[in-house]
């Protein structure tokens, strides 16, 4: 069969289109599977996969919310974690409805933060006052320092409460402190009757414990001495316009009377300006300064124990009735030896006072002496020795100048 040209090409054409098609055409080999074609999805927008990206970071934060809200509520103890973790979420959720979700979630946990802070500084103040009102303002320092030992507290009211607190404790303990030192020496010099160095001793208390007890206490305290020093002031000029007279130390000991049980032993001597006692007899030794006639005086030396069990001291002296020898009020108290003490020795107003002139303490309590009147002896028991330097006296009563009693004058004997 004779086909022609045009024929030929429409079969050419028929057999591609089956061929594509998968139907098998005689003699043409295998049969061909036919090819599957998925259908085009269409390529989203950079706005779109935005918006879902957002979506995403909502869902996450809305989770994330919900878990520190549970959190919340079935451990509220731990509200200082849940703050930190609900600020992350507020900074991480700015401008979403999950920050004002969560910003009313993290007031609410500072409000709880605030409010244990507070009742934790009421509890301690309680203490703490209780134990100031008591007089240990060092205990309520050391229950102080207990105070937030986690740092939960240290963004809160209460932490400035806890710090002022302790402040005032602190400012509470150095008052107290400087309180005792300032008016035990004030007191001092007031029994020596120099209330111009007690009271500028009083107004160095410092403007800083204003409002403490010890300041009331401290002003009280200047009102009362000042009352004193202007009814004193008169008495105190006359005895300040008496001078001080010093005693030579010379090698025959002129200024002084010096005397032994034993009349031939060598008890007292003079050495580069300083009196020298040693008493190496069986029996006493005295070393006597001022006149018997004296009835209030102050004697000031630096004495020196080189050798015993304390420095004795005859302050005014007087016949008992029934002896015929002079005896002395005795007065004694412990030194170190080989130590330098300066002491001030006063009888007045009908009182013997004893004073350590470095320290303004007392060596002895005050006391009435046995005899009215008389000077003062340093008395050396057997293998006693002592010391003497920069011994000076003034006299107040009788006035030097005025004529002794002489009735008043006693036989005098050693002793």
């Amino acid at each position: 069969m004779k086909v022609d040209l045009g024929d030929r090409s429409k079969i050419l054409i028929l057999m591609l289109l089956v061929g594509t098609a998968g139907i098998i055409v005689p003699g043409c080999g295998d049969p061909v599977a036919p090819v599957e074609v998925e259908p085009t999805t269409p390529r989203k927008t950079a706005e779109q996969l935005a918006q879902e990206q957002e979506q995403r970071d909502k869902e996450r934060l809305e989770t994330r919310y919900k878990g520190l809200s549970k959190a919340v509520k079935t451990d509220p103890e731990r509200f200082d974690d849940w703050i930190s973790h609900l600020e992350d979420l507020i900074y991480a959720s700015e401008g979403t409805s999950i920050q004002v979700k969560a910003k009313k979630l993290l007031e609410a946990q500072l409000q709880l933060r605030e409010d244990e802070g507070q009742k934790s500084l009421d509890q301690m103040t309680a203490r703490v006052e209780a134990l100031v009102e008591e007089g240990d303002p060092l205990a309520a320092e050391n229950i102080l320092e207990g105070f937030d030992p986690d740092g939960m507290f240290e963004k809160t009211a209460a932490f400035k409460g806890w710090q002022a607190l302790k402040k005032k404790v602190a400012m509470r303990q150095a008052a107290e402190v400087d309180f005792d030192r300032i008016t035990r020496r004030a007191r001092a010099y007031r029994r020596q009757e120099e209330l111009a160095q007690a009271i500028g001793l009083l107004e160095s208390f410092s403007d800083d414990y204003k409002g403490t007890e010890e300041y009331a206490e401290v002003v009280e305290t200047i009102e009362q001495y000042l009352a004193e020093y202007v009814v004193a002031r008169e008495a105190i000029a006359e005895q300040l316009a008496i001078e001080w007279i010093d005693l030579e130390v010379d090698q025959y000991l002129s200024s002084f009377r010096a005397s032994a049980a034993d009349s031939d032993a060598t008890v007292w001597t003079a050495e580069g300006g300083e009196v020298v006692g040693n008493n190496d007899t069986s029996g006493l030794a005295q070393l006597e300064i001022g006149d018997d006639l004296w009835e209030e005086y102050s004697v000031e030396m630096e004495i020196q124990l080189v050798s015993g069990d304390q420095i004795n001291l005859g302050i005014t002296a007087g016949m008992r009735p029934g002896a015929g020898v002079k005896n002395y009020d005795v007065h004694g108290f412990e030194s170190e030896e080989e130590e330098w003490l300066r002491i001030r020795i006063e009888l007045k107003e009908g009182l013997i006072r004893l004073t350590d002139l470095d320290s303004l303490e007392r060596l002895d309590d005050d006391m009435r002496p046995y005899f009215p009147a008389g000077g003062i002896a340093v008395l050396l028991r057997p293998d006693e020795s002592v010391r003497l330097r920069n011994v000076r006296y003034k006299v107040f009563r009788p006035v030097p100048g005025e004529e002794p009693d002489p009735d008043g004058a006693e036989e005098e004997s050693e002793g």
